[in-house]
This record gives structure tokens, C-alpha cells and sequence, in this order.
């Protein structure tokens, strides 16, 4: 099923015009910063925009809308494998806004409590945390991977302190999946609950959150739908009705109240009491039909054709003896991502060479997740803060993979990486 797909991928192989004046098509190589969109998502998009009314309009559209809408999370929650009864489905911006919500709700809950997360993460998974909370660091081990035993040194050092371990499900730098499911249970081991970033996640290999009752549940998920091939942002935050309810929203104002007044205000139970002003209509319905194509798809087999193209294009990079790739080893990459530096060229002047020159997208730089970077580059703090100071702040290039790239495009985009080497003119 995934042959040709780019044929219904938005802006695949398109034409772009390169600096040397030259036309070629475009190779997109930045799926995990954001990816491009399904065409009969947008056609979905297309159809039902002239349709377009406020939820629960006193209409036939409004009422059509408003059960796209509302049903849109049972498909999430099928999607992860959530629970229909005891799980809540909240919209929101993106997993930033999303991970934001759920510390608002936790500093309300205990200020004083400890949260637990990773030198792996974004810092969407970290800053919420560390602006409000005593926030631990788990370190990262050979290859890259999270140290495990650090994990149970950290959980038992801040034992009945901790109510969060905050991991990502996906690394966006160099594609290792941490042992989610064994994560949670130690933390549960330790009367902590478990976040799972799973942005960079549920659109490469099939996902579940496991029953309530399991000792490896995740008790909270979030994700980015502009990650997951739709044209727009929007995401949720998915976790126990119950815990939502105990909780006042994170942003104030129309739709989230049952009743209010000057003297009283009584807050619509989860989720809409967390889903303030005017609802992404749209963008709820492009995620929802993004994530039925993908079920169609199949992600076991969007796993299995990724891994097949990001062990291609590992093994032709290591044709190239001026490319260290970071991460090489590791037997937790299940994402097709990879991280490099070329020998002698600055991250800054390898992306714009390939992207200028030959119409490749990647990524560069510490790509949201400075800590993580760092700590492959070997830079400590006080040298990476000088760096910066100094106007070369460590970084590095990523190429990171969807279902719809070719073995093709990475054999032209090794090529391409190859010429770096001699054209000294470029800037």
C-alpha cells in the first residue's frame, strides 16, 4: 500500500528552482519538524470547509459538524488504544500547549511534588516542568539511550516525592523509543504517574496505551497533529477523566462553563472545560481523517517500509568517511531518523548547501531538544553557553524520514552530501 504514495502526499516532488539557477525537485527530508499533508485529507479539508458552522449550531450542519467533531476523539482514543470510560480527549494547540495543560493541572494539584524527566527530551517536555516544579534530569547512556538505571537511582532517590516521569516516546534527534512501557511501570512501582511525548511516535509504528489496570498503562499521552500528515496544527492531551475533573482550566473564557454569572461560575466537565473559545473545527477533522488513512494504511507496515529506507540510508552514509553519525549503534532506533556532522563544515553551511543547492530539507541546529544535543556533541553546558555567546551554537543536521520517501531520494541526497567536500566557495 505504500507504493507511490507521494502521489497523494501535498507537496511531494514538486519542483523548486535552486540557487545556481537551476530547477529540481524537491526531496523532503523534515518530517519530524513537521510533515507534509495526505491529499485526501486535504480533500476532506476542501469538502468540508464550504460546510463550516459553529459547534452546535442550531442547524443540520451544526449538528453535523458537532458530531465530527465530538467523535473525532473516540477515533483518537481507538487510534492509541485508549479507554473509551475512563479516558479523556483533550483538543488543544499542539503537544507544547497540551504538556502545558497537564503541569498547570499538576502545580495545582502539588507545587511542591517532583517531577522526573529526561536529558532525551524536546523542550516542550521539560520547560513546562522546570519553570514550576523541582525538575530531575535522567542522563543518557552508551549510544545515546536513556540510563535506565539512572531512572530507578533518580525514582528512588525522590521516593513519594514524585508524581510524573515525563519521557518521550520517540527521540526527534536521533529516533530511539525509550522503553515506554517499562518506564511506566516503574514508575507506577513508585506511586508516579507516566507522560509519554509520543509526537514523534504514533505516525511511524503502532502504539498503545495498555488497559488501567496494567502495571505498564500510560497515564497520559500527548501529540502534534502536524506531525501526523494533515495540513494544520491541533493535538491532545489524552489521560483519566477523573484526574481532569479535579482540576480548574489552564486558559479562561466562553464554552468551557455550564453556568455562569456575576456571582457564580460552574466549569463543563472534562474535556470541554480545558478547551477555551473557538474549537479548531477543521483541524479536529483533518487529524481525525489523517488518523483513519494511516489505520488504513497500516502502521505496522508504515514501520516496516521505514525501517527498511532508514537502513538504507544509514548504510550509504557510512560510505561517506567524513560523516560521523550520531548514534549509530543503538538498538532502541525505531524511528527512521539520523543525526550527522560533516567533518569540516559547520551544521549551519551542510543544511543550506543541501537545501539551497539541491532542494534537500533537513534539519539543523539542536533541533528543540538542546540538552539532548549537547550531550552528543560532548559539549558541556559552560562550553556550549560559550558557543552561543560566540554566535556558533552547538548543533548538528538531521534527515528524518516519512512513509512516502524513497530509496532514491536518499541515494541523491548522499550524492549531494558528497560534493560538500569540494565546493569551497559555498558560503
Amino acid at each position: 500500500m505504500l507504493t507511490n504514495i507521494s502521489r497523494n502526499i501535498e507537496g511531494a516532488n514538486i519542483p523548486v528552482r535552486t540557487a545556481s539557477g537551476g530547477v529540481t525537485k524537491r526531496i523532503y527530508f523534515n518530517n519530524a519538524a513537521t510533515s507534509l499533508a495526505l491529499r485526501p485529507v486535504m480533500d476532506n479539508v476542501n469538502t468540508n470547509v464550504p460546510l463550516i458552522t459553529y459547534i452546535d449550531a442550531p442547524s443540520p450542519l451544526g449538528k453535523r459538524n458537532t458530531l465530527i467533531y465530538e467523535n473525532t476523539r473516540q477515533v483518537v482514543l481507538d487510534y492509541v488504544g485508549g479507554d473509551l470510560n475512563k479516558d479523556s480527549v483533550i483538543y488543544v494547540k499542539n503537544s507544547t500547549e497540551g504538556i502545558n495543560l497537564l503541569s498547570n493541572m499538576l502545580y495545582q494539584e502539588d507545587p511542591g511534588q517532583v517531577i522526573i524527566t529526561t536529558m532525551m527530551e524536546h523542550m516542550a517536555n521539560y520547560l513546562p516542568f522546570k519553570s514550576k516544579f523541582n525538575t530531575v534530569l535522567v542522563g543518557i547512556g552508551g549510544e545515546g539511550n536513556l540510563d535506565m538505571d539512572d531512572l530507578v537511582k533518580k525514582l528512588d532517590t525522590y521516593k513519594g516525592k514524585v508524581k510524573l516521569v515525563a519521557v518521550t516516546g520517540a527521540s526527534n534527534v536521533t529516533g530511539i523509543t525509550p522503553p515506554i512501557h517499562e518506564i511506566a511501570r516503574l514508575a507506577h512501582k513508585y506511586g508516579a504517574r507516566i507522560l509519554v511525548d509520543a509526537v514523534q511516535l504514533i505516525q511511524h509504528q503502532p502504539f498503545r496505551m495498555k488497559s488501567h489496570d496494567d502495571d505498564e498503562h500510560i497515564d497520559f499521552l500527548v501529540f502534534s497533529a502536524h506531525k501526523c500528515y494533515t495540513p494544520f496544527d491541533g493535538g491532545a492531551l489524552i489521560g483519566p477523566y477523573k484526574f481532569f475533573s479535579l482540576y480548574k482550566p489552564f486558559l479562561e473564557g466562553a464554552g468551557i462553563t455550564d453556568f455562569i454569572s456575576s456571582e457564580k461560575i460552574l466549569y463543563s466537565d472534562p474535556p470541554k472545560r480545558f478547551e477555551a473559545g473557538y474549537p479548531d473545527i477543521i483541524g479536529v477533522m483533518a487529524m481525525g481523517d489523517a488518523f483513519q488513512h494511516l489505520k488504513n494504511i497500516g502502521l505496522k507496515n508504515i514501520a516496516e517500509y521505514e525501517s527498511k529506507l532508514h537502513k538504507h540510508a544509514k548504510l550509504r552514509l557510512t560510505e561517506l568517511s567524513k560523516v560521523n553519525i550520531y548514534v549509530q549503534n543503538s538498538k532502541y532506533v525505531n524511528v527512521p531518523f539520523i543525526s550527522f556532522n560533516l567533518k569540516g563544515a559547520n551544521y549551519k553551511r551542510v543544511s543550506r548547501y543541501l537545501g539551497n543547492e539541491h532542494g534537500i530539507e533537513v534539519g539543523a541546529g539542536s533541533l528543540g531538544a538542546d540538552i539532548y544535543v549537547q550531550a552528543l556533541l560532548g559539549v558541556s553546558p559552560q562550553e556550549a553557553y560559550a558557543d552561543y555567546v560566540n554566535g556558533n551554537p552547538a548543533g548538528l543536521v538531521r534527515i528524518s524520514l516519512g512513509m512516502y520517501n524513497t530509496f532514491e531520494e536518499i541515494d541523491r541526497f548522499v550524492n549531494a552530501l558528497g560534493k560538500i567536500e569540494v565546493d569551497n566557495s559555498y558560503p
